[in-house]
């Protein structure tokens, strides 16, 4: 539908992520109007903790949200709706009163990995995992409230519930704990295909339902007054509906244009993930895959990696110059030259930040194999580069023998913008590699969940291909016999990890 059509309206998106909260407004062919962004400051220690301050969120959420709706509503627009999206995996524990007890952990947090390596290793964990599609990891919400119990007694005693941070500001919002099923089904807790608190999941982390917030579907809504926040408005323009939304991943995979199984998405930041759309849920024990809902028969099916732009970053700022002198400049350099020579026997193992999927082991580390005094700083970038995308392949590889092979596979990140990388990737994942136009997937799919619960006809977003990468059958056959090595290595520098089915032995 045109501008014309529709008016001044816009639908805004709203994100809460690890270490930024944003806010876009959005016209209905997807295009921006404005946005806001704002740091969120999480704490760290060395034992594991990644931890925020619940109210220093919603102040910075609640903050590019006003400025966003005064920017929108200043230029003459009306808000049809906003919607909500946010991180997985943060938990809370909350007193009677509704008062934080505790730092908001975040699914950085390691401190629970003893309590999910026992739950994992256990016929409860292979149990609670089948039914909730939410990866055994100290990530999860599930292993966070085992750890806390352990912990903290006094203070799990005293806790209420136990809530995620989308909730909190949710509640400071509405004054009702509710949760929708994207967000709830990342916890461990939830039951994926009956959508409903999972029993044996709240007995082994020591609670009941009544300690968990109300499930709502992801197109839940409620009317936000903001006149409070942006001065005296009318009526019509200060009642605004807000969707209660879902998931970064799972939103981000619907503003792809991935939700029908036909693609699969391939992003990399500092980590990175691997997702796309299935009909039914979906759980893959051998690579602890995610599967989580958007709503009854739309499931996001996938796993997270913490060997991103991480390794490169790393390998660059640590290792290949002195306290990363001249990174803007010389780094896209030392990545072109890469794709001019070939790593030949030069494997990079790349697990330098520990590892999710494919391994899940949070002590595996970082190693190169195959130096030769002839090799330099770019033959490392280049083996780095492989490093990381064997490690994705190899999680590819299992969720398409199971999902099936995608017609595409849609690549995001500053990395894929080399040519020779899309290359190298359409040949090792035998698809064709599609770059689309860089947007924010969480709040481009929040508004667009929020746009249709409201009775709005579809976003007419435009996913037109910037590049297609073909590949090629002669190199993808020698890709895979390398990609076979890369296995081998992982088995014998990794004891615990079987090269053979990329199962993580028991330990």
């Amino acid at each position: 539908m045109s501008q014309n059509e529709y008016g001044k309206h816009c639908i805004v998106g709203l994100d809460i992520g690890t270490t930024t909260a944003k806010a876009i407004a959005y016209q209905q062919d997807g295009s921006e109007i404005t946005s806001y962004s704002a740091r969120v400051r999480t704490n760290s220690d060395d034992d594991g903790t990644a931890v925020q301050d619940p109210e220093e969120v919603y102040a910075s959420v609640t903050g590019v949200f006003t400025a966003v709706c005064r920017d929108v509503i200043g230029a003459g627009f009306t808000i049809d709706a906003v919607g909500f999206s946010a991180a997985m995996h943060s938990l809370i524990p909350m007193d009677d009163e509704d008062t934080p007890l505790f730092p908001a952990m975040l699914w950085l947090d390691a401190r629970p990995s003893q309590e999910a390596s026992s739950l994992w290793n256990s016929p409860a964990g292979k149990d609670i995992y089948r039914h909730t599609g939410t990866p055994i990891h100290a990530m999860a919400p599930i292993a966070k409230i085992a750890w806390f119990r352990q912990a903290y007694p006094q203070l799990f005693k005293r806790t209420a519930r136990f809530v995620s941070i989308k909730e909190y500001v949710w509640h400071r919002w509405f004054s009702v704990w509710e949760v929708d099923h994207a967000i709830a089904s990342a916890t461990g807790l939830f039951d994926a295909t009956a959508f409903d608190w999972y029993g044996p999941a709240l007995t082994y982390a020591g609670i009941t339902p009544k300690q968990l917030s109300t499930l709502v579907p992801t197109n839940h809504i409620r009317t936000l007054d903001i006149s409070p926040w942006i001065g005296d408005v009318t009526k019509s323009i200060s009642q605004i509906p807000v969707c209660i939304g879902g998931s970064d991943g799972v939103l981000a995979t619907v503003a792809a244009g991935a939700m029908d199984g036909g693609k699969m998405v391939l992003t990399m930041g500092t980590s990175l993930a691997i997702r796309t759309g299935y009909r039914h849920h979906s759980s893959h024990e051998s690579i602890r895959a995610f599967s989580y809902p958007l709503a009854a028969g739309q499931y996001v099916v996938g796993a997270p990696s913490n060997s991103g732009g991480v390794v490169l970053d790393w390998l660059y700022r640590n290792v290949l110059t002195e306290a990363g002198e001249q990174f803007a400049k010389r780094f896209p350099r030392l990545v072109e030259e890469a794709g001019n020579l070939t790593a030949d026997n030069l494997f990079c193992i790349p697990y330098v930040s520990g590892e999710r999927a494919p391994i899940w082991d949070e002590s595996a580390s970082l190693s190169f194999i195959g130096l030769k005094r002839y090799h330099n700083q770019v033959h490392l970038i280049r083996a780095g580069i492989e490093g990381i995308l064997f490690n994705a392949y190899w999680i590819a590889q299992q969720l398409m023998t199971s999902l099936g092979t995608p017609k595409r596979l849609i690549v995001s990140g500053k990395l894929f913008q080399q040519a020779w990388v899309r290359q190298w990737t359409a040949d090792l994942f035998n698809v064709e590699i599609e770059t689309q136009a860089e947007i924010d997937g969480a709040t481009l799919g929040a508004a667009m969940v929020a746009n249709e619960a409201i009775g709005n006809r579809p976003m007419e977003i435009h996913h037109e291909a910037l590049d297609v990468t073909t590949p090629s059958v002669d190199a993808h056959k020698r890709l895979v016999q390398k990609f076979e090595r890369f296995r081998q290595l992982c088995a014998a520098v990794l004891p615990e990890t079987n090269a053979q089915s990329g199962t993580p032995q028991l330990r």
